[in-house]
């Protein structure tokens, strides 16, 4: 329940930034740092409460491995002759995760106090950027191949937009590139999915 509340928490903030006034800078400001903060005493309390050990550090992947597990049934289709889909909600850490998800914290909370100067469309911008902080704590969490992809492309639309909309002085150039790179990404990452 922990993780799904590091993740899911800016996510319902951005549909709730979404309803609310265009002319409340200040109110989106507050609340993507408010939200952030929060997200970032949650890892910290994940990171905390973590229980480093042999398992969790010797790189094998196993059941004792993961911590802070959350494991839901989704998607179970039969495919006939192609076999079985079985796609789950399953989240959890390990020595690894659990420091790159203390670090997502740590740098959406910092990128949130930097982003107080955006002068132009607060609404879409935090918005955008609380999508993303909940994207990449997704990412760094999900255990099935299926919902670490579907996390890393809900990581990919905030960041085109930031990057296009918000971004310095060759915002188009960089935000153009960085949509023919994770392109190629994406595209190998689902002829992995599909061979397997």
């Amino acid at each position: 329940m922990l993780l799904s509340l590091i993740i899911f928490l800016p996510i319902f903030g951005a549909i709730l930034l979404l309803f609310l006034p265009n002319k409340q800078a200040n109110l989106f400001k507050w609340a993507t740092l408010s939200i952030t903060f929060i997200q970032l005493v949650l890892c910290v309390f994940v990171f905390v409460q973590f229980e480093s050990g042999n398992a969790a550090l010797s790189g094998v992947a196993n059941d004792q491995a993961f911590q802070f597990r959350e494991q839901i049934d989704w998607i179970n289709l039969s495919l006939g002759n192609l076999g079985y889909l079985s796609i789950q909600y399953f989240v959890g850490v390990d020595g690894l995760s659990v420091a790159l998800l203390l670090l997502t914290g740590i740098v959406m909370f910092i990128g949130a106090i930097s982003s107080w100067s955006i002068s132009q469309h607060h609404k879409g911008y935090f918005s955008l950027y609380l999508l993303l902080s909940g994207s990449v704590a997704g990412c760094f969490v999900a255990l099935d191949f299926f919902l670490f992809y579907l996390f890393f492309e809900f990581m990919l639309l905030p960041m085109y937009f930031l990057i296009g909309i918000w971004g310095g002085e060759r915002r188009e150039y960089a935000s153009i590139k960085f949509f023919i790179y994770t392109l190629v990404g994406s595209i190998f990452i689902l002829v992995v999915m599909i061979g397997l």
